[in-house]
Parts: C-alpha cells; sequence; structure tokens
C-alpha cells in the first residue's frame, strides 16, 4: 500500500503523505512520493501539485535510525530538487508541524500556505547533525542569513505565524489550510513563470548586512568542526556559490558531520531518551495526578526534592520529628533566597511557591498525600496514609522490603533514587519489584518524566543501575592500585574515558564509610574494599588529609600528595597481590564498566543498553560527545569494538575475575560479529 496517497481536486494533483500520525518520511514513503511527484508531471488533468500530510500534520522528518547506516534512496536531496524543478507548480499545505526533512520538503516547495499554529523545526543542530535537503541554501535567500541562522542553529520549533518567518508563505490561515492551497495552486498554474527557490534573491539584497550577520554568529559559535560550524560555512556559501554549488557544498558538509563521532553521540543519546519511556506497565498502568507531595524524613535530598515538587506547582508537607521538618524547610528557603539572589527568579515567584510549602510533625498529613518520598528512617507505624497514594523509599530499593512490612499490603512501596541535586540533575530511577501494581508505577515515572527528567527503570535489584554500574568503575581503580597503579594515574584515566569525575573523587565526596557500605550491599565481600578499609583506618588516625583521598584546596578538592607512599607501604604489607598487566588504566576501567553491564543487560536490571550510557551521561557527567560507555565501546577508535574489550578483560581478569571475566553476552556479540547498537561489526 502506498504511504502517499494521489488524488485529484479539480485540475490539482493532491498528495498526501500518509504513515502514521506523525507521517515519518520513511524509505518507503520517499520512493512513493518520488513516484507519485513523476506521476502528476506526466498528468495532463493535473495543473498543479499540492503536498500536505494526512491527519493533523504535515511531517516529521526522517527517523534518526536511519542515519547509522547506509542512506535510503531516494535520499532527501534528490528529493527536494525533484519538487523545486517539477515543471507544475507545487504548494506545500502545512498543519500541525513541519519539522526537519519534513520542513525542507515545504521549503523546495514553490509555495507554501500553513496555519498559524503550524510548528516548524529544523533540529538537526541540536542532534549534532545538520540539513542535508538544501534548506542552508533556501533559507537564506528567502529569508537573509540573520534569521536563518537563527533558526537552523537553534533546533527550537516556531509557530508559522511568527512575523519573522512571514516571507515563506504565500498565506498563514487560521483554518485548515487546505482550501487556501488549492486556490493558491490554481493561481499559479495560470502564471507558469512562478519563481523557484534558485531563483530568488531578496534574502541577498543586503551583501553587508547578510556578511555582518555570518560574521557576528561566526565570533560567538565554539570553534572546531561541529554542526552548527558546519552549518554556519553553508550559509555564507549560499551567498558566495552559484545556486547548484552550493547544494553540492551542502551535501559534503552533510556527508563529513554524519561521519563524526560526536554526531552518532547525539543521535543515540536522543534516540536513548526516547526508549527510556517505553515501560511495560504502560499497557495497563494509568498515572494518576499528584496534587500534594509529602516528604517523610531529613536527609538532605528530600529538600532538593522540595524545590522540585514545588516548581511543578504541588503542595508539598515536610514530615518530621521535632526540629528535623523545620531544618528542612529552612534548606529549601534557601535554595529560593539563592535564586532571588543571583536574579534568576522574582521575589513573587520565590513567595507563590513557598506558600505551598508546610512542615511538622503529625502524620495526619499523610491521610492527604498522593506521593509519599520517604528517605527511610523512623517507623511509620500504623501512620493512616490515604487509599491510592504511592510510597517512594529514596533511600535505595534495600528498605523497601522492610517498609511494606511496616505499612501493610494496602501501600504501595516503590524505591527511587533522584540524582543530585534533584531540583536540577535531570535523572531518576525507580526500582520495579515483581508483581508492582502498573499505576503505581506509571504515577512515578509519568510525574518525573513530565518535568523533563529520564527515569530510568531498574529492577529490584542491589545497588540498582548507576551504583551498581559506579560500583565497579569504583572496584576497577582500587583493583588497579592494589596491583601498584599510580592513584592519580587511575584518576585522570578515568577522565580521559569521559567521566567528569574520577572514582576516588567521588568516594572522597560520599565518604569511605558510606561507600564501603554500598559496595558491600552491592557486590558483597569483594577484594578491593580492604584496602578502602586501610584506607579509612587511616582517616581515623589522622593521618591523611580530608576524607580518604583528596585534600581541600579552597572550594575545590586536590589530589592528596602523600596518596601514593601511602599506597605503596601498604602494598608492601600484603601477600599474594596480582601483578598489573600491561594494559592502558582508560582502557582497563573501561572494560570494567562494559562487563558490568552486560550483566546487568543478561539479568534484566536494566532494560536496554542505551539505558547504561543515559545513566553515566545523566547521571555521572560521562562525556557526552562518546554517547556514554557502550556506545564508546562499540565506536570508539581505540576500543576494538567487543572483541577489543573482550581480549582487554582476559588480560586483567587476573586482578579481579568477578569485575573482568567476559560476560556471555559479549563472547556471543563477537562470535556472531554484534554490536551493542547499529547491528553487526563492518
Amino acid at each position: 500500500m502506498s504511504e502517499v496517497i494521489y488524488e485529484l481536486a479539480d485540475g490539482v494533483a493532491v498528495l498526501r503523505l500518509s504513515r502514521g500520525a506523525a507521517n515519518a518520511l520513511s524509505p518507503g514513503m520517499r520512493r512513493d512520493l518520488a513516484a507519485a511527484l513523476d506521476r502528476a508531471a506526466e498528468d495532463s488533468g493535473a495543473r498543479a501539485v499540492v503536498l500536505t500530510g494526512a491527519g493533523d500534520t504535515f511531517c516529521s522528518g526522517v527517523d534518526l535510525s536511519e542515519y547509522d547506516g547506509p542512506l535510503a534512496a531516494p535520499w532527501i536531496d534528490a528529493l527536494t530538487r525533484k519538487i523545486e524543478i517539477h515543471p507544475k507548480t507545487v504548494v506545500a499545505a502545512l498543519e500541525g508541524m513541519a519539522l526537519g526533512a519534513g520542513f525542507e520538503l515545504a521549503l523546495a516547495a514553490h509555495a507554501r500556505v500553513a496555519r498559524n499554529t503550524c510548528r516548524l523545526a529544523l533540529p538537526e543542530a541540536s542532534l549534532g547533525l545538520m540539513p542535508s535537503g538544501g534548506s542552508t541554501q533556501r533559507l537564506p535567500r528567502l529569508l537573509g542569513a540573520q534569521v536563518a541562522l537563527e533558526f537552523l542553529l537553534s533546533g527550537q520549533s516556531i509557530e508559522a505565524g511568527e512575523p519573522r518567518l512571514a516571507k515563506l508563505f504565500a498565506e498563514v490561515t487560521q483554518e485548515a489550510p487546505m482550501a487556501a492551497a488549492l486556490a493558491t495552486a490554481r493561481r499559479f498554474a495560470q502564471a507558469p513563470d512562478f519563481a523557484r527557490a534558485s531563483q530568488i534573491d531578496r534574502g541577498f539584497s543586503d551583501p553587508a548586512a547578510y556578511r555582518g550577520a555570518v560574521a557576528d554568529v561566526s565570533a560567538r559559535l565554539r570553534k572546531g568542526d561541529t554542526a552548527e560550524a558546519d552549518i554556519l560555512r553553508c550559509v555564507e556559501a549560499a551567498q558566495l556559490l552559484p545556486y547548484e554549488q552550493g547544494l553540492q557544498f551542502e551535501t559534503a558538509a552533510f556527508e563529513a558531520c554524519l561521519a563524526r563521532p560526536d554526531a552518532r553521540a547525539s543521535r543515540h543519546l536522543y534516540t536513548a531518551e526516547r526508549r527510556a519511556r517505553a515501560w511495560p506497565e504502560a499497557q495497563e498502568g494509568r498515572a494518576d495526578e499528584i496534587g500534594t507531595v509529602v516528604l517523610a524524613g531529613s536527609d538532605p535530598v528530600l529538600a532538593e526534592l522540595a524545590v522540585h515538587c514545588l516548581d511543578r506547582g504541588q503542595r508539598v508537607a515536610v514530615l518530621a520529628p521535632g526540629p528535623a521538618s523545620a531544618a528542612v524547610a529552612a534548606r529549601v528557603r534557601a535554595v529560593y533566597e539563592g535564586a532571588v539572589a543571583r536574579k534568576r527568579m522574582a521575589p513573587d515567584e520565590r513567595d507563590a511557591r513557598l506558600a505551598r510549602l508546610s512542615h511538622g510533625s503529625d502524620p495526619v498529613v499523610l491521610m492527604a498525600a498522593d506521593l509519599v518520598l520517604d528517605d527511610g528512617g523512623g517507623d511509620p507505624g500504623a501512620a493512616a496514609v490515604r487509599k491510592g497514594a504511592v510510597w517512594c523509599l529514596i533511600s535505595g530499593r534495600d528498605g523497601a522490603s522492610k517498609r511494606r512490612a511496616q505499612l501493610g499490603a494496602a501501600v504501595e512501596v516503590l524505591a527511587l533514587r533522584a540524582y543530585r541535586p534533584a531540583y536540577a540533575l535531570p535523572l531518576v530511577e525507580l526500582a520495579v519489584p515483581d508483581g508492582a501494581v502498573p499505576d503505581a508505577v506509571m504515577t512515578v515515572m509519568r510525574y518525573f518524566a513530565g518535568s523533563g527528567h529520564v527515569v530510568l527503570r531498574s529492577a529490584d535489584r542491589p545497588g540498582m543501575i548507576g551504583h551498581r554500574l559506579m560500583g565497579a568503575v569504583q572496584r576497577a581503580a582500587l583493583a588497579l592500585m592494589r596491583a601498584g597503579a599510580d592513584p592519580h594515574a587511575v584518576e585522570d584515566a578515568a577522565r580521559q574515558l569521559g567521566f567528569a569525575r574520577g572514582p576516588l573523587e567521588l568516594i572522597e565526596t560520599d565518604g569511605i564509610g558510606v561507600t564501603v557500605a554500598r559496595l558491600r550491599r552491592v557486590f558483597g565481600s569483594v577484594p578491593e574494599l580492604a584496602l578502602l578499609d586501610a584506607r579509612a583506618d587511616a582517616v581515623a588516625a589522622g593521618k591523611t588529609p580530608g576524607q580518604g583521598f583528596h585534600a581541600a584546596q579552597g572550594q575545590a578538592l586536590a589530589p592528596d600528595p602523600g596518596l601514593a607512599s601511602w599506597l605503596e607501604a601498604w602494598r608492601e604489607g600484603q601477600r599474594d597481590l596480582p601483578e598489573l598487566p600491561d594494559v592502558a588504566l582508560e582502557r582497563a576501567l573501561h572494560a570494567a564498566l562494559v562487563a558490568e553491564a552486560a550483566r546487568m543487560i543478561a539479568d534484566g536490571t536494566v532494560a536496554r543498553a542505551s539505558d547504561v550510557d543515559l545513566c553515566m551521561v545523566k547521571g555521572y557527567g560521562f562525556d557526552i560527545a562518546r554517547g556514554g560507555p557502550l556506545l564508546w565501546a562499540d565506536i570508539g577508535p581505540e576500543t576494538g569494538g567487543p572483541l577489543g574489550l573482550v581480549r582487554t578483560m582476559k588480560a586483567l581478569a587476573p586482578l579481579g575475575p568477578e569485575l573482568w571475566t567476559p560476560p556471555a553476552m559479549l563472547e556471543n556479540m563477537v562470535k556472531f560479529g554484534r554490536r551493542f547498537f547499529g547491528g553487526a561489526v563492518s
């Protein structure tokens, strides 16, 4: 069945893009559209063409997954060229949204009619890509450099009724645009000398202003090979080169941009966020509205969650004994006072939020709660909770079973981890136990997702996702140090791998005691903990600065200069320590992380491989240009793909069999020539 519907309407060929709700421009639709354009050119009953979308939208563009393989013909550049040189006038009727390649189809038409609420965007730059359908040449001719660059570089959608875009349209309507588009097509059909984009040069009418706009943007762009720089060069070329050469210049820039790892990483993370919204509970679960949130306890993260809830418009009650509840409320006020002092919030906005905040020790507030966020301290006893409320333990999944026993079967208890600061860092993990009520799961998931958070679904396992992944990196760092690696070199290797903060710095921030307890809870009594225990003893004896591995340097942390000599002395007192193999430290850390991720995928702790990359990028500051440790395992030039990583793991296995023994999943990937993303090894 064709994905483009062909109709004749009183001498006008109407081509309707028809593929689902969004009319995504699939390879099949592109072939069908090319064939429909050819048919209209030869149809003696058609004097003009209207291109529109079936349903309520025009076209959402190309599926991002296409960019990771060979581009199926006809590609966007060929399709837009076919529209532009069509022998009969082509009018685009735009409604709903026209995004990316969909909008480029409309730009190639000879005229456009749009509903004023239609959303237009070229989001490629925000995905590390650049347009490939000629828009860097057509938009400047139609609108000039200033507006074209703003539109191309922002990636944001704009309504068709925006005055800056007025010159794009023959007409902007408040109603469905089809009738006006048909009238425009018939009018143009009577004037066969209609102008094509290649013949329009009003955007070049002030050459000095054009060059000035290009120079101004160039001065503000970050340096290097980026999609933004490519777009700027193409817009500059639109004024300097003949039209056909400008299109060729854009094609060459697009192909070069497509091949860059950072562009692949941007597409990967964008797609990963969309995949993370697919939860099995969505099939039967219904999300309830959240009006009142009760924060039970005094953990500092509760104040951050309170800010998040108040910013979203909820009523918030802090429930804690004695002065603890007032202390949490005070921390919330301090956050808002700081925002006002930095002029990020008006005083009346602060006051409106704080008016919805209350605190006290009376558990009666639980009867009004839609959502309870509990730090796990204390015992709720026989406190009455509103039927249908969802209770989330923020201290981790390990105390959830105890809380369920205390509250009874009538209350659904889930475990939630909010990455800190919870009002700013957009990542949340939710551990879903077997038999969890789908309504409760979807209520929490959609509540946080609705505020722009990435919500990762974890199975009900110790450590959930982030603590288990980062715990593997910390264990690997300690294992390398036990074998004689310089601790500062290990920290540097973690940063070279892509982490914003090294594993020892994270231990310093959390404290050795907290880290030891967490690692033991997640992994058991592993050998690496002996080093941490010894370091904790040194801290307790006052033999080291800080909490274990760093010294304070003003407000920042600096490596402890005595750590290497302490480690050497500690190693001399140990027996049967393994030898450090000739493997780059960066590769060793990466291999341990990938191995743990593979085990988590295999045992169902994490739903999909891309969730691992989201966790590391969003939660731990892994280099966004690398797309996460698993994508980097696929595309990193020095990793050697899964085969190279398996070889690295085997060389390191004597240091820590639990860390570096290759999981069966990776062995099978090597056996069948597969990668984590993008199919088989080429």
